[in-house]
């Protein structure tokens, strides 16, 4: 019996580190052959990694005196801090240049949880790793939140959001339970970015310290806890969604082909049913399809995929019943579990896995792609840069990046963090990387156009840039475009016009969306909101105006008897707006209490205005040859940037907030450097630069002239990598998404 204990606490402290000898461990605890027969490999690795034994492959000899081992041990400690992290770990780079490496993580992770909150992805623990972190998607940074409390062990446990009616809450509420050993507890979250609380509001601050970021007991109504898991059920790689029609209900799913409702308002599971399945349901791709809720809001529908097991779960509200239905499974995949996987435009991608075959352990590196709406297995030929299992995906906030958080390596736990651009991984097929970088759309005016009235027309044509073969041709307006720009998520266009009209495009197939009238001037600018679902614009005639996208209805409008509005912008949390004015001021909007801050700095038009990343600096541009950043908070000039010798016409931030590129009518573009005010400047153009952007990597900046050129240059040497000319007319803007899109356009006046 000494033996027995002694090796459960080995493997409990070391295996649950290499789960393919963990899940087979302990469902064979109390046979000690076994172990020795079957498991000399996770053994000798044990003792390597801890030195209890000399170096040797020598599993005879091993065997043989696994005993004496066992007993000398028994006067050890059995508990042990993780393997320091390994050096070449440490140091790898990723080569892959669809997979970008990010900062790593605060400590190696693997059968982590993690859920989004605005920029925030919220990383909830793992095995080996009791502590939560926020990872801000703009600073590219962590911060610790806090730790599980001492007396709960994390072995393949499940976190969810819960949901509420308030998308602009600042405060979201965590749900974490099942695992291995069962737990059920909840967190109210508050962002740890957050530092605008002032030093008069102490009591505040304190009722956020015990309230706020802790693990708490689940209560019910009475404030009695509430454990969700049945005692007799395993709940080691449990999935869940949330769903239902007033989203109060919780779906769970189990091994070992269990899936149960929880209704969230009552406390209690209403429903339990069994998978058609003979496989073994854990660490499972368990995603939820809301768009059937917009067509039939008594259904709702899941899908699964585990191992060869593919279905379509089809919930009754109504009746309390479950529907099943078979999905096709690709034979490259239909081995693996534990593999990241992300739901993105009707898409499930995964990524990476293993098949927890004892004798011939394989972790993937694969990438897979499935089309829900054909169901359908597209293949897919670029892997991750490294093989992973037990890793986590999440999407961005703006639904544009995947980011594959922790893992295992073969037998190493990581510290990787890396994404990968949504559109990078949504082409039909995949052309050579070395032929197309990004596709980049311009204008072509049409001089005869058999249209009747229409006397003045123009197009947006999609070209790749290395290639230049024409894609698609937009449709425009029947008068000069002023502002062209691209949603987060890259999937439709907004454009602003002198024809008085806000318009809204498809980005893939050209045809417009709405048409949003109300403006009686030009309107010279047009942007997207954060999450897309809302226009801002603004005119000539000082009018600033709020567009719902979905209703094509006009939410608000500001009016203030204000001069030409040249430039308008959302904060990228979606809560303010900021515009540049003729009359040399520049103004910030709250849209929640219509309350406006003037900001004056400038002495003539302020032409461009931008928000920071991470929304504290404002960037506006002026006639006055200056480009000012402000401290938003207070509203003060924090730098002003001087060197260019004609108006400037455009600043823009880098995507990490340390750089600002601007163009002016000198024929001079400017890189500068925020912190020490220096620039350099990308030589190489005679005529009047229009417009100029950031890639979202920030290696490169992408420009257009009156020269009837676009040049790519590289953002940090200032040095030219490539120009394109010969286009009919010059282009005047741009926009420039996921690396891969530039919008371009033509001013015919």
């Amino acid at each position: 019996m000494k033996e027995k204990v002694i090796m459960y606490d080995i493997f409990f402290e070391y295996l649950i580190r290499y789960p393919f000898y963990w899940s087979f461990f302990h469902s064979n605890l109390m046979n000690p052959l076994i172990y020795i027969k079957t498991l000399k490999k996770a053994m000798l690795l044990y003792f390597l990694t801890f030195d209890y034994v000399p170096i040797s492959s020598n599993l005879k000899l091993l065997e043989k005196n696994l005993a004496s081992i066992i007993n000398n041990m028994a006067n050890r400690t059995t508990t042990q801090k993780l393997p320091e992290r390994q050096t070449e770990q440490s140091k790898h780079i990723i080569a892959s240049t669809l997979f970008q490496s990010l900062k790593e993580l605060p400590a190696p992770l693997s059968h982590s949880q993690c859920v989004l909150h605005k920029h925030e992805i919220l990383i909830c623990g793992g095995s080996w790793n009791k502590n939560c972190y926020s990872y801000h998607t703009l600073k590219n940074e962590y911060k610790f939140i806090c730790e599980y409390p001492s007396n709960v062990s994390l072995v393949g446990h499940c976190i969810v959001k819960l949901l509420d009616n308030n998308k602009d809450s600042d405060e979201i509420t965590l749900l974490s339970f099942g695992g291995k050993y069962k737990h059920t507890l909840t967190m109210k979250y508050v962002s740890v970015w957050d530092n605008n609380d002032s030093d008069d509001n102490e009591v505040s601050k304190l009722k956020k310290l015990n309230k706020y970021n802790k693990w708490v007991p689940f209560l019910d109504n009475k404030n009695c806890p509430i454990y969700i898991g049945r005692d007799k059920d395993d709940y080691e790689g449990v999935r869940a969604v949330i769903g239902g029609n007033n989203n109060n209900l919780l779906f769970i799913t189990y091994q070992r082909k269990n899936i149960s409702v929880f209704n969230l308002n009552i406390f209690k599971f209403i429903k339990h049913n069994t998978l058609p399945t003979d496989d073994l349901i854990c660490y499972h791709c368990f995603i939820a399809k809301p768009e059937m809720m917009k067509i039939n809001k008594k259904n709702f529908e899941m899908i699964l995929f585990c191992r060869s097991t593919g279905l379509s779960i089809v919930y009754d509200e109504e009746t309390n019943t479950f529907q099943f239905h078979q999905l096709s499974v690709c034979t490259d995949i239909a081995r693996f579990n534990r593999y990241a996987y992300v739901y993105t435009n009707n898409f499930i991608l995964f990524f990476g896995g293993c098949n927890d075959s004892l004798f011939n352990h394989v972790i993937s590196k694969s990438v897979h792609k499935y089309s829900i709406r054909d169901n359908k297995w597209i293949p897919f030929k670029h892997t991750l840069p490294i093989p992973l299992s037990n890793c986590i995906g999440i999407l961005n906030d703006y639904n544009t990046d995947i980011h594959i958080i922790g893992g295992n390596n073969e037998n190493i736990l990581v510290s990787t963090h890396m994404k990968t651009i949504v559109n990078s991984l949504m082409n039909k097929s995949q052309p050579a990387k070395d032929k197309i970088n990004f596709v980049i759309q311009h204008w072509i005016r049409i001089e005869k156009i058999k249209l009747g009235w229409i006397n003045d027309f123009e197009e947006i044509i999609i070209k790749y840039v290395k290639n230049f073969k024409l894609s698609t041709v937009f449709q425009a307006h029947d008068s000069k475009v002023n502002s062209v720009t691209f949603s987060a998520d890259g999937r439709k266009i907004v454009s602003a016009s002198d024809d008085h009209s806000v318009r809204v495009w498809d980005a893939e197939s050209g045809k417009q969306l709405k048409n949003f009238r109300g403006h009686t001037n030009k309107v010279f600018a047009a942007r997207f909101s954060p999450d897309g679902n809302t226009v801002v614009s603004c005119s000539e005639n000082g009018t600033i105006r709020l567009w719902d996208v979905d209703k094509g209805t006009e939410i608000m409008k500001f009016k203030r008897d204000l001069d030409k509005i040249y430039d308008v912008n959302f904060s990228p949390d979606g809560k303010y707006i900021v515009s540049g004015l003729q009359d040399s001021t520049v103004r910030l909007w709250n849209l929640h209490s219509g309350m406006e801050m003037l900001l004056i700095g400038h002495s003539e038009d302020v032409l461009s205005t931008q928000f920071s990343p991470d929304g504290k600096m404002i960037a506006s541009s002026s006639n006055d040859k200056i480009i000012n950043l402000w401290n938003v908070e207070s509203g003060e000039i924090s730098k002003q940037l001087r060197g260019h010798s004609d108006r400037v016409t455009r600043a823009t931030f880098s995507p990490d907030g340390l750089f600002i590129a601007s163009c002016s009518l000198d024929n001079i573009a400017r890189i500068w450097d925020i912190k020490t005010g220096k620039s350099k400047m990308l030589k190489g153009y005679l005529s009047k630069i229009n417009d100029l952007k950031y890639f979202p990597d920030g290696q490169k900046i992408v420009s257009c002239s009156n020269g009837k050129k676009i040049g790519l240059w590289n953002a940090k040497s200032g040095k030219k990598m490539q120009e394109k000319i010969n286009f009919k007319k010059f282009p005047n803007i741009l926009s420039v998404i996921q690396q891969k899109y530039i919008l371009l356009i033509k001013k015919t006046h």
